[in-house]
């Protein structure tokens, strides 16, 4: 009897442990919904590095212009130092802007707008035909990124698909079936730079 109830009990955690363990897997990946909340977000476009911002400064030439956003985020114009850009869309910087500029031009009228993005890079892993790191001046999907990675290579698993995304000093992971993405099942999001899309 002593027998019977230590094997139930060993089978009891023995699941147990296999259920802790999956939910552990499960939790290592983030939920896709955020990829369909980032997709609507992505209308307010968030400047980066590398981006060429165009400036104008109603009646003042010697202030308007181009600005180039440095790696550090920021970038100068006339009178005003530094500005915080990356991270940040365009109204909230010409919010700023203007406060910043208050000092100098009251009621300043400021306009600002992308003249040109920077270059969206991100990598194919594993299993694709064409894996590497890829650079697009225009912005892309997973579904087209796969495309420019020339597809899949033989055997390779499209109902694990892994996308993994910086989130500050963190990384994000979503796991992701071709075929879903296809038939409208889930999301197929823009990528962002430094994205990773895996394959097993």
């Amino acid at each position: 009897m002593m027998k019977k109830i230590n094997l139930n009990l060993a089978a009891i955690c023995l699941t147990v442990g296999i259920a802790i363990m999956t939910g552990c897997a499960a939790g290592n990946y983030s939920p896709i919904s955020e990829l369909s909340e980032s997709k609507d977000k992505s209308k307010s476009y968030i400047v980066k590095p590398g981006d060429i911002l165009n400036i104008q400064v109603w009646g003042e030439p010697k202030v308007s212009g181009e600005a180039v956003v440095r790696q550090d985020g920021r970038f100068s114009i006339p009178l005003v130092d530094e500005v915080q850009a990356e991270g940040r869309s365009l109204t909230e910087i010409t919010n700023d802007l203007v406060s910043k500029l208050s000092e100098f031009i009251p009621s300043a009228s400021v306009n600002i707008s992308l003249n040109q993005s920077s270059a969206i890079v991100y990598y194919l892993t594993g299993t694709f035909a064409k894996p590497g790191e890829f650079r697009t001046d225009k912005q892309v999907t997973i579904l087209q990124a796969i495309a420019t990675g020339g597809g899949f290579a033989p055997f390779a698993n499209k109902s694990n698909l892994v996308l993994i995304r910086k989130s500050g000093e963190n990384e994000k992971r979503y796991r992701l079936s071709y075929e879903k993405i296809i038939e409208g099942l889930q999301p197929n999001p823009q990528l962002e730079t430094g994205d990773i899309l895996s394959v097993q």
